[in-house]
């Protein structure tokens, strides 16, 4: 898996000096949780997306990781896709691969289709299709953005169902506000705070706090 990130980051190099928009993230969460699981405690993690825009198509590539600092798996994510705005700009179509994979072993890859509509709550509703297993993922989410003045306030909540066998599913739910604040022009700070809720975990609360910057 490393080397395919290494790859990756090589990649993307390429892109920004294309022209694409590009974002790197780098923060703490004192614990983290996939679509229900926590896969470890205390961890640091990572981000760098990547967009441009391709015969009238908005093209993206992004390489997530999450690394336990004392216990739980690492985590690396790596997706691409292509997203397209229909009806002024109020509809917005996403479909992408996803490649997911710890560090113990398990890996999949999945298709996700995402489809988003720019009004009062921004509903989004996703999709996914695990490749290997044919098990699908639906999530159901919510958000709303205030401006403070001094920083942003973002809520979000998000309703989840997650197939772990042809006859098992996890139904799991995450609740939080983030609060962000610009440097400058390039570059921001943030401090959140998410409850998270599954049908085979005990009640938790998870607090993260992150740079991102732009080029």
């Amino acid at each position: 898996m490393k080397t395919k990130i290494v790859s990756l980051l090589l990649a993307f190099g390429l892109f920004i000096n294309v022209g694409s928009a590009a974002s790197a993230n780098l923060g703490y969460a004192s614990d983290y949780f996939y679509r229900g699981v926590q896969k470890s405690e205390e961890s640091v993690q990572a981000s760098l997306e990547l967009e441009k825009s391709i015969a009238g198509l908005n093209a993206s590539a992004s390489v997530f990781t999450n690394q336990s600092v004392d216990s739980g798996a690492d985590t690396y994510i790596v997706s691409g896709g292509a997203s397209k705005s229909f009806a002024d700009g109020l509809l917005d179509a996403y479909v992408g691969l996803n490649h997911i994979e710890d560090v113990v072993g398990s890996a999949s890859s999945e298709v996700e289709v995402t489809v988003s509509i720019d009004s009062v709550l921004n509903p989004t509703l996703s999709a996914y299709r695990d490749l290997d297993d044919s098990l699908y993922t639906f999530e159901l989410s919510l958000s709303h953005g205030i401006d403070l003045g001094f920083a942003d306030l973002g809520l979000d909540a998000l309703a989840g169902n997650t197939e772990t066998s042809s006859a098992d599913s996890r139904t799991y739910y995450v609740a939080g506000a983030e609060l962000s604040k610009p440097l400058n022009d390039s570059a921001s700070i943030s401090v959140s705070s998410d409850y998270v809720d599954a049908e085979d975990i005990d009640r938790e609360f998870v607090f993260s706090s992150a740079l991102t910057l732009k080029f």
